[in-house]
């Protein structure tokens, strides 16, 4: 109970850190968190032997924290796909798809199963249950395969880390999708186990259990908070780039730039694009070349457009 008291602990400050973090963005990934909290607190025991004899006593916290978690390892998929600019419309639908279908399969599997009275053990108690089986197992299935493509994802888009939160978060949640796959593996062969009668190789992979479950969680919140830090850090470095190229920029326009009566703007980025073009207009009509000094100023206002653009 310790261990499970400390996940949610870290996942609920989490939630709030991401989301103060977040303010005026998108908010997927302290989603996920917040959803990844609820079911770690709900599961915690006391609260859970509190709150689900209110709901009619056989278990439903259960499936509720577990379609919590089958949601909140959805959004994660598709926050970090966000994040690391792997988003595609078809890989939205086939996220959106997939977890309504295991919703139902977790859904229907429960309510066929003969449900024992409250517990915190549920998979021990129901676990012979054929039906038991396959409400764990299509949960299971599906969390592993999502951790696995969403370490998949990462894997793929580490050089493109901007900062070394970025790096660093994106191993974290690597990590995470290697336990999950572990873990997965190991739930799958310990309901089967079960619904065979062999409760000595259900005991044996308890051990795993216990480290995968909670090492998946971890290693993944840990991986999205970084994430988030990497990309504050990232946006606040192009915002000191950006205010230091208009301030080299203005001099600069103000010597040899037009005026091409742009509407007001307050986006920095903005301001030092329409500088630009003003002052190699200006260059231009007066048909002379910008000495070295004036191309250099021009050349570090472009680098931090860049950087913005790809911090966008």
């Amino acid at each position: 109970m310790i261990l499970a008291v400390a996940q949610a602990l870290v996942l609920v400050v989490g939630s709030v850190v991401l989301l103060r973090l977040q303010r005026g963005q998108d908010r997927t990934l302290a989603v996920t968190f917040l959803l990844f909290a609820a079911t770690v607190v709900t599961n915690v025991d006391p609260l859970y032997r509190w709150l689900d004899p209110l709901l009619g006593g056989q278990n439903v916290v259960t499936v509720l924290s577990d379609c919590l978690m089958v949601a909140g390892t959805s959004t994660l998929l598709w926050g970090v796909a966000k994040a690391v600019g792997a988003a595609r419309p078809w890989l939205r639908t086939t996220i959106v798809v997939a977890c309504v279908v295991v919703v139902v399969v977790v859904d229907g599997a429960f309510v066929a199963l003969d449900r024992p009275a409250t517990t915190t053990t549920f998979m021990l108690v129901a676990g012979d249950q054929p039906a038991a089986a396959v409400y764990s197992i299509a949960q299971t299935a599906y969390l592993g395969t999502a951790l696995a493509a969403t370490a998949v994802i990462c894997v793929l888009h580490l050089r493109e880390a901007r900062t070394a939160a970025d790096r660093l978060g994106l191993w974290f949640i690597v990590l995470g999708g290697v336990l999950g796959v572990v873990r997965m593996v190991v739930v799958v062969v310990m309901d089967l186990a079960h619904v065979a009668g062999r409760l000595d190789v259900t005991h044996a992979l308890s051990l795993p259990y216990d480290v995968t479950t909670p090492g998946a969680v971890l290693c993944t919140a840990s991986g999205m908070l970084l994430l988030v830090i990497g990309h504050q850090v990232a946006r606040r470095r192009t915002s000191r780039r950006l205010d230091a190229a208009l301030a080299a920029l203005e001099p600069l326009h103000e010597r040899i730039g037009t005026d091409n009566a742009y509407p007001e703007s307050t986006d920095a980025a903005t301001r030092v694009s329409r500088l630009i073009v003003e002052i190699n207009d200006g260059a231009r009509r007066a048909r002379r070349p910008l000495d070295p000094d004036d191309r250099a100023v021009l050349a570090a206002a472009e680098s931090a457009l860049d950087d913005a653009a790809g911090t966008a």
